[in-house]
């Protein structure tokens, strides 16, 4: 009975640990897609940088189609600037609720644990004080078989 109770505890110990890595992978998901957005918004600032660089010298050389596109290009570059920073912001709330998970998840595993070896503890006491019991038990009689094999040779005697 106590061997079941243990194997179950362990099957849930299991468990929890792959609910953990599960949220773990989701963590690493999250922080992986929150450091592309990063990496998405240096792109475009080094390209709005160079289009701006661009617009200067078509306006110092008197092209007014060329300084026409650089604006352009620029008003495009600081919209999907914006809507990437949008993207960022989501993504960090998704990061921080996954990291919440696997936090939570990893606290419910550790738990889980520490159930499973409090009561694995338990149940080797208890199987050493059976063991013990019997033990005893088989002591006591041989004890009195002896003492009642002394009675019956003094009594014939």
């Amino acid at each position: 009975m106590m061997r079941q109770r243990l194997e179950t505890l362990r099957r849930l110990v299991s468990l929890y640990a792959v609910v953990e890595e599960m949220h773990s992978a989701e963590l690493h998901q999250m922080t992986a897609a929150v450091h592309d957005a990063v990496q998405a918004i240096g792109v475009e600032q080094d390209m709005a940088k160079s289009v701006r660089i661009d617009g200067h010298y078509a306006l110092a050389i008197g092209d007014r189609v060329g300084w026409m596109m650089s604006e352009t290009q620029q008003k495009t570059s600081v919209w999907r600037r914006q809507r990437l920073e949008q993207v960022l912001q989501e993504r960090e709330q998704l990061n921080d609720t996954a990291r919440q998970q696997f936090m939570a998840s990893r606290l419910r595993r550790e738990q889980m644990e520490h159930v499973f070896d409090e009561v694995s503890a338990w149940a080797e006491i208890e199987e050493g004080r059976r063991i013990q019991v019997a033990s005893d038990d088989r002591f006591l009689a041989r004890r009195r078989w002896t003492e009642a094999k002394k009675k019956i040779r003094v009594d014939q005697r």
